[in-house]
């Protein structure tokens, strides 16, 4: 039996279950952190509390159904939360970010404030855009209306905890990920994201796509492993996942891989779209309110519930979603489920 209790190096190495035992009762300081909400509801409920240090999470979805906006909203919510958050984007550069960001903010803002002046708010949305294609300066744009100088100052509240990083997919590999993760979120209790997985090169460049993808995976649960970060991946659908009338994590790319290592897979749909037919049959004005949602199906999960099925609304118009959502109540569609 042990006479003293074992240094908090033994946390890491390999021991008996009694020796754990007495680890976690001596150094309760070294317990993994609490998760790291969202700030989508019910979500959060679901995934215990939310995103979870040395955990790997999974985003899916058909192109278009706001899988970016998501993982951006989450970011921002992290950084706004105190945790230092690394997003990596293989897709946009960081002024395509910054104006999402902004545009989130206004968003933010009007849901709070109860702006009704549509039209002032689609033409700031317009200018704000503007910034990608040079029509509007930042100088002259964030100083010009109270709402917009509002969302700057928000941003400005959380920026420096919100790493932005235009990835390349020559170059911004697991090794230049790893860095950027000890540059500016080395003492832990944050996030990384990645936008898009399949897209994270591999030095040694193998030629099928199924081996890249699971090193891939494996080594971006390593890292959430060794940095004891949440880490969120974005993932690439394959051909048949894109003409399917439903999404599932098996229509992922490198469905396999992904299966495995991850502790939460969270799949987006538009409602309209998997929706039983049956709830239209006989009231055809819920088709735009289906078309305003998306369901979040949490397809695995390690710490929780598993086959469940949330709804938030859309609001793309401000690069975000209404974090605010609910339970499905209507029956889904899937593959051999009958409609009638």
């Amino acid at each position: 039996m042990l006479s003293t209790p074992p240094s908090p190096s033994a946390l890491r190495s390999s021991q008996t279950a009694f020796e754990a035992l007495v680890a976690l009762r001596s150094y309760q300081q070294r317990l993994p952190p609490a998760p790291y909400a969202t700030g989508f509801a019910p979500l959060d409920e679901v995934l215990q509390g939310g995103l979870r240090a040395g955990d790997l999470a999974l985003l899916g979805g058909k192109p278009g159904q706001g899988k970016t906006t998501l993982a951006l909203q989450w970011a921002r919510n992290l950084a706004v939360a105190g945790r230092p958050t690394v997003f990596a984007c293989y897709e946009h550069d960081v002024v395509a970010l910054l104006v999402r960001l902004l545009l989130c903010e206004l968003g933010e803002i009007v849901g709070t404030s109860h702006v009704e002046d549509e039209l002032r708010l689609e033409t700031l949305r317009d200018r704000v855009r503007g910034l990608l294609t040079g029509r509007q300066t930042p100088n002259e744009l964030l100083g010009s209306d109270p709402l917009l100088r509002q969302a700057e100052e928000r941003v400005r509240a959380y920026g420096d905890r919100l790493l932005l990083v235009p990835a390349s997919g020559a170059h911004t590999d697991l090794g230049a990920l790893t860095r950027l993760v000890e540059h500016h979120a080395a003492t832990g209790g944050g996030a990384l994201f990645v936008d898009y997985l399949q897209k994270v090169p591999l030095l040694d460049r193998p030629a099928d796509e199924a081996e890249r993808v699971t090193r891939v995976t494996e080594g971006l649960k390593e890292l959430a492993l060794r940095s004891g970060l949440a880490v969120v991946a974005l993932t690439a659908t394959d051909h048949a996942g894109l003409v399917d009338r439903r999404l599932h994590l098996h229509h992922l790319r490198g469905s396999t891989a992904l299966a495995y290592e991850a502790d939460v897979v969270l799949v987006l749909n538009e409602k309209l779209d998997i929706v039983s037919r049956l709830h239209l049959a006989y009231d055809t004005t819920r088709t735009h309110e289906f078309r305003g949602q998306v369901v979040f199906s949490v397809e695995k999960n390690r710490t929780g519930l598993a086959d469940v099925h949330l709804e938030f609304r859309k609001d793309f118009a401000n690069y975000r979603f209404d974090p605010a959502g609910r339970w499905v109540s209507e029956r889904l569609w899937d593959q051999g489920a009958p409609e009638e």
